[in-house]
């Protein structure tokens, strides 16, 4: 028996040591495995299940690792990265904007699953830290993540460490007031935030309104990317959009700017990875109260939060 146990431990220690990740999104989820450099090793994904219990969620989770796990690999943990709001003592994703459930209860019932450690973590935080440690922020000591997608989103890393906030909720960016002129309302429920005009979501409703105020017919109900298209062809009589536009991003970049003075602030998402002149636009509307730091966008294809999820298990000093 002796022998036996020790030849179990040799293999454990040939085993390559990597960790679990999963990216729970409001319409998807993604699942992989990690290894230590970064590397997204294997990746499931599926529609995240809205339609029955919340527990599903970190169910199906827990079948994908099954699946993507071998006996070359050891799990170390599992990271899971959620667009939140989080509520980390609980270890649940909680009353979230874009998942119809009031709580998610996903380090219980994940663990209960695997058997395994679980670190639960807001998305954009779990992409600063990938971003930091392998991706385009490497060599910056104070960075700010930021996605423009559906909704809008931020992680900050500073001295050496994430900003994980009382509750775990820190650097929600989207929800800093930008505008009184139109008050959109924002899917958090209040009047006036960054979200609720330059999201992918919102980007229709503000064009709409714009419109309507500026008296300028409308082209229909048209989708964000219709609309980008459009004033990126440069036609005059949505120039001035284009310009309005631009102003609400300077002023999410520039309360960014004066609340964290980061070196660097890495953009993501799939709008601005799309339409990176939105970035262009932004910057020159930007206030110039303090230094402006170094703009660039994500190398990494949109999976910063998946490796930064990984990444939670090997780093939790500094996550």
């Amino acid at each position: 028996m002796e022998n036996q146990n020790s030849s179990l431990d040799i293999m454990k220690k040939l085993k390559k040591l990597v960790a679990g990740a999963a990216d729970i999104g409001g319409t998807n989820t993604r699942v992989g495995i990690i290894n230590q450099e970064g590397g997204v090793i294997r990746v499931a994904r599926f529609k995240t299940p809205v339609d029955g219990q919340p527990e599903d969620i970190p169910k199906i989770i827990g079948e994908k690792f099954s699946e993507l796990t071998s006996d070359e690999y050891q799990l170390a943990g599992i990271g899971v990265a959620v667009a939140g709001p989080v509520d980390l003592k609980s270890g649940i994703l909680n009353h979230p904007p874009n998942i119809p459930f009031d709580a998610v209860p996903v380090v219980s019932i994940l663990k209960e699953e695997t058997g395994y450690p679980v670190h639960l973590i807001n998305d954009c935080q779990a992409a600063v830290l990938g971003e930091v440690l392998v991706g385009g922020a490497q060599g910056f000591n104070h960075v700010v993540y930021i996605t423009i997608s559906t909704g809008i989103g931020g992680g900050v890393f500073t001295g050496g460490r994430i900003i994980r906030g009382r509750g775990g909720n820190a650097a929600e960016i989207g929800h800093f007031p930008v505008d009184n002129t139109f008050s959109f309302p924002c899917t958090c429920g209040y009047n006036g935030h960054w979200e609720g005009y330059a999201s992918g979501r919102a980007i229709p409703t503000f064009y709409q309104k714009w419109c309507s105020r500026n008296k300028i017919p409308v082209h229909g109900n048209e989708k964000t990317p219709e609309i980008l298209e459009r004033i990126f062809r440069k036609e005059e009589k949505d120039h001035d959009f284009r310009d309005a536009l631009a102003k609400i991003n300077g002023r999410g970049l520039s309360a960014v700017i004066v609340a964290y003075d980061p070196e660097c602030i890495i953009i993501d998402g799939t709008v601005i990875r799309k339409y990176p002149e939105l970035l262009k636009d932004a910057i020159a509307y930007t206030d110039r109260y303090l230094k402006l730091p170094k703009f660039l966008i994500s190398p990494l294809n949109g999976d910063a939060p998946l490796i930064g999820a990984g990444m939670v298990v090997f780093h939790p000093d500094i996550s």
